[in-house]
């Protein structure tokens, strides 16, 4: 299905030039991507589509849809579905709600990354910085899977450290495990830090030493 940022362009009167002057981007490589020779990525994606003020989807030409506040929520996204005649049911569009869920899921993603991969973040080296945002730089349409992942386990562990605050025990033995699993995969010694207070030694890779 051919996207729809040749007919978004021209709903603004925009010439290519102009609207590559506007974005910031080459209007040949605009030209392409309007032709389908070219496939933006994510990220490019979602810039084009809030230049133009509708979904991802609705700009890739995969759903109808050009507002996903009004189905931003589950509750909102089944009180926007055309009921049946007994009231009881509701008919679900399987592409468009597939569309829907992926243009979401992209919005929550790069809400997430650009809080973690961001300049103002100290946890991150310049190194880091560079390699995390040229790996997001690339991501594309196929990997939406990932993105759902990603999505799916940062709002697990979010609720898991929101319940271990307000004492919930079965939380802090998963969050105690997950703090495990990290501070082992960085090379950090770990400890229960509710003990006495200790020093953190940094396990060295070979590269460091």
């Amino acid at each position: 299905m051919k996207n729809r940022l040749k007919e978004l362009r021209n709903k603004k009167h925009l010439t290519l030039k102009e609207l590559g002057e506007q974005l910031g981007m080459p209007n040949n490589t605009l030209s392409q991507y309007e032709t389908g020779k070219r496939e933006p990525k994510l990220e490019t994606w979602q810039k084009l589509a809030d230049f133009f003020g509708v979904s991802v989807p609705y700009l890739q030409g995969i759903s109808d849809i050009e507002d996903l506040e009004p189905v931003s929520t589950f509750e909102k996204f089944f009180a926007s579905l055309e009921k049946t005649p007994d009231g009881k049911s509701v008919k679900v569009p399987v592409n468009e709600m597939l569309a829907l869920s992926n243009g979401l899921e992209l919005k929550t993603f790069l809400k997430i990354n650009n809080a973690i991969i961001s300049k103002q973040n100290g946890e991150l080296s310049e190194n880091d910085f560079k390699k995390y945002s040229k790996i997001v730089s690339h991501l594309d349409k196929n990997d939406f899977p990932s993105i759902g992942d990603i999505n799916f386990y940062m709002t697990n562990f979010y609720e898991i450290m929101l319940d271990e605050i307000n004492k919930d025990k079965k939380a802090k033995i998963a969050l105690d495990e997950i703090k495990k699993i990290i501070s082992s995969y960085l090379g950090l010694d770990y400890y229960d830090f509710d003990d006495e207070p200790i020093t953190i030694k940094k396990v060295h890779s070979d590269k460091e030493k």
